[in-house]
């Protein structure tokens, strides 16, 4: 597989996860504050989530949540990670089903209609982005799952996936150092309704939700698919599918940066949590996770610069209207 083909399958995975992941934050908030103004509190605000979400230094004349999800002048919104997902599947239409590319067209054009729609109100405009994101989203989840090779192509959109998902679980599980302690219980139930947890996390733990099982859970856990160690693991095998390397020769960067963070997980993660603190432990693996993905994009793409996103054109927003 050419390297740019591979990279656009990378980032194609990679920007259909950070799309579904945001939204499903979104939806998982509004329901916490729902409940939370039905029993009287106001204390849970957006603002928490854009430092989680690492947008707390943009400035915007626009409100925090189409900041997040249908902005045009925001790269990481639901709306332009979704035309980027859009612009990476498009240039490998002839690696991926038809049907696949059907899906993220019609997603693309989807949202594109919706921001347009002056008869919808800016809440019930962002509310139908999210859900509809995360329904085409895992549309094509199954289709990948289902009419995709166990190629190449399969393995760099499930590498670009997973790589993702571990960082905004990460991400996640670190949005309690941006609250006021008083609200940090209902922002592990966001947490864990952003993952589709909470029927996992009733399943092992029962009763009350409490910060020490949510986060061992979404860190941990070693069979729930979207738990950091889970997911490193995925990704552990993906490298070796992928690899060219022959019996007895050393491991690559690529290999040997998964290696080590898997070892961590496994042999060293409570001791760690323990004297590093959740807060700091999880910023190491944050930079574990760039690490790897630096390395993915010097051995596979041949990219020497580091890089962690595709670039934006700021023309973008102009591009929208056509």
């Amino acid at each position: 597989m050419l390297s740019r083909v591979a990279q656009n399958v990378y980032w194609l995975g990679r920007y259909l996860e950070r799309a579904e992941s945001l939204a499903r934050l979104v939806l998982a908030h509004q329901s916490e504050l729902v409940d939370a103004t039905s029993a009287g509190s106001l204390d849970l605000d957006w603002h928490p989530l854009l430092e989680a979400t690492a947008m707390g230094d943009a400035t915007s004349d626009e409100d925090v949540i189409t900041y997040m999800v249908s902005s045009a002048d925001n790269p990481d919104s639901v709306y332009n990670c979704v035309f980027q997902a859009r612009e990476n599947s498009r240039a490998v239409r002839d690696k991926i089903s038809d049907e696949m590319w059907l899906h993220v067209n019609s997603l693309w054009l989807d949202l594109k209609q919706m921001s347009q729609d002056s008869s919808l109100a800016s809440h019930e405009r962002n509310d139908q982005i999210c859900q509809t994101s995360i329904q085409s989203i895992l549309a094509m989840r199954g289709l990948q799952a289902t009419a995709l090779p166990r190629g190449e192509t399969y393995l760099f959109l499930e590498l670009g996936s997973l790589l993702e998902r571990v960082d905004k679980i990460s991400r996640l599980v670190d949005l309690p150092h941006f609250i006021r302690e008083k609200s940090s219980s209902a922002t592990w139930n966001t947490m864990l309704r952003a993952c589709d947890a909470m029927s996992e996390y009733r399943e092992v733990y029962g009763g009350e939700v409490n910060g020490g099982n949510a986060s061992s859970l979404l860190l941990f856990s070693t069979n729930f698919p979207k738990s950091v160690r889970f997911c490193v693991r995925e990704i552990d095998e993906n490298i070796t599918a992928i690899s060219t390397r022959r019996r007895g020769e050393t491991f690559d960067e690529v290999e040997r940066a998964i290696g080590l963070l898997s070892a961590r997980l496994d042999y060293m993660a409570h001791e760690e949590v323990q004297a590093m603190g959740l807060h700091d432990y999880v910023d190491s693996l944050q930079v574990a996770f760039n690490e790897i993905g630096e390395a993915i994009e010097r051995r596979y793409f041949y990219l020497t610069k580091k890089t962690s996103r595709m670039p934006v054109p700021r023309s973008i927003a102009d591009n929208f209207q056509q």
